[in-house]
């Protein structure tokens, strides 16, 4: 993973939609919305991920929308807690992506999962609210 593609993990807006309210999470950023958000499911952690453009490389439209839908269905078939999130790049290097967060996660099942649908990252959020990067590679 290059040093520019990191950079632009870290710049990222991650947002995710709880009960329509956006939150807008940042990598190695507290919030207390997420903090809030974590103490009412009773859930020391959770994780982003996508299923968009895998290993980074660009998909178009019709594969993006094909990659989400089967993560949205293995993360359902398993009865996982999701909410939608949307990951935006501020510099506009990179398009919009959907994705999930997946509320009660452990860290380890989170990284196979991201592995399974070629991702080179998530982001992890552990008990203390601050999401970070997981590199994969």
């Amino acid at each position: 993973v290059s040093d520019d593609l990191i950079t632009s993990y870290l710049q990222t807006d991650y947002q995710t939609f709880i009960h329509n309210d956006p939150i807008s999470l940042r990598i190695n950023h507290y919030s207390p919305q997420l903090a809030h958000l974590l103490k009412t499911a009773q859930q020391p952690y959770g994780a982003i991920i996508s299923a968009y453009n895998p290993r980074s490389q660009l998909q178009n439209d019709e594969n993006n929308a094909r990659a989400h839908q089967l993560l949205r269905d293995y993360l359902s078939n398993r009865n996982y807690s999701i909410a939608a999130s949307l990951h935006k790049d501020p510099l506009g290097k990179w398009p919009i992506e959907k994705g999930f967060f997946v509320i009660g996660l452990y860290l380890e099942n989170a990284c196979s999962i991201g592995q399974q649908f070629n991702q080179n990252a998530i982001v992890w959020i552990g008990n203390d609210a601050i999401p970070g990067l997981i590199l994969l590679n």
